[in-house]
């Protein structure tokens, strides 16, 4: 059976320093052709691979003890929400987080009261904010690296947009005969 991957990077592989320490999951291969049926295939891949890495980074930033914890989108999604409500100087109380989030408040609570355990939330009031566990050693150059995966990712998707507006290079979008 054909194998629609190369064995051998060839090419443009795009791994660079944003991505290279993830592995070859996150390398994108010029030659990897997405199915034609998906709309905007190539464009979705560089956002999904983006998503998939800022996931990923978290688990890296905080380690094992989280990522035991952190198994599912909705107690990551609370974290990230009450660490930007605490930079903008505004606890987060549990219902404008289910408000935001568009999850139950019993979910949001039962997350909240997890976050608080390991230590990554501490409640204020009727509010919550994330503590100085977020702190972690080496976020000057952790940061960067985040911010040159998705730096990497607008250029990539510019191109890409670019390569669209072409004149003579546009192709039908699904519904146009």
């Amino acid at each position: 059976m054909p194998n629609n991957q190369p064995s051998q990077p060839q090419g443009d592989s795009h791994a660079g320093p944003a991505w290279a320490h993830l592995g070859d999951d996150f390398v994108m291969l010029d030659e990897i052709k997405p199915p034609p049926r998906i709309a905007l295939a190539r464009e979705r891949m560089l956002m999904l691979r983006l998503y998939l890495g800022l996931i990923r980074s978290i688990t890296d930033d905080y380690g094992a003890e989280f990522a035991a914890h952190s198994d599912s989108a909705s107690f990551r999604a609370i974290g990230i929400y009450v660490f930007l409500r605490t930079l903008m100087c505004s606890p987060a109380h549990p219902s404008a987080i289910a408000h935001a989030l568009k999850l139950p408040r019993p979910t949001v609570l039962r997350r909240l009261q997890e976050l608080a355990k390991h230590g990554y939330v501490e409640r204020v009031g009727n509010a919550y904010r994330v503590t100085d566990k977020v702190n972690i050693p080496d976020l000057d150059a952790k940061l960067r690296h985040r911010i040159a995966m998705i730096t990497e990712t607008a250029k990539r998707l510019a191109d890409l947009k670019a390569s669209h507006d072409a004149p003579g290079d546009r192709r039908p979008e699904p519904r146009e005969p």
